[in-house]
């Protein structure tokens, strides 16, 4: 599958895929699917509460394998602050995020539109197998 054909996945609260994610499922399928990493399943407690989002994402082992760096590479993690969020980094149309966000599904955002979008910074990640 090219990353095109995942554009207009739904999103939903804990969905695992094929036929619907949330933010870190899509994350972990493009993972394996397409930069063979493997990611492990890491579901949210609670969606609504960005207390618990953070800590989920800062605080989980998975974190360990993952290398801040400042200038994203094709495939890298892209954690995004306000709100909690995670996609995965694509050198397509400039450079972007692919992610599945609530209430839109999957979408790509493009670096030179993100200030736009509505999210707020960007850290990125390059993960280890």
């Amino acid at each position: 599958m090219s990353f095109a054909q995942y554009i207009g996945l739904p999103w939903e609260a804990g969905a695992q895929g094929p036929a619907s994610f949330d933010c870190m499922a899509f994350f972990r399928h493009v993972q394996a699917q397409h930069f063979g990493v493997l990611v492990p399943e890491i579901i949210a407690p609670d969606y609504e509460n960005p207390q618990v989002l953070v800590a989920l994402f800062r605080h989980h082992v998975e974190r360990q394998r993952w290398a801040r760096v400042e200038k994203p590479a094709h495939g890298c993690a892209v954690l995004v602050h306000r709100p909690m969020h995670i996609g995965v980094w694509l050198d397509s149309d400039g450079g972007g995020v692919l992610h599945c966000v609530r209430d839109c599904g999957v979408v790509f955002t493009t670096d030179s539109s993100w200030p736009v979008s509505g999210f707020g910074r960007k850290e990125y990640f390059e993960l280890s197998p």
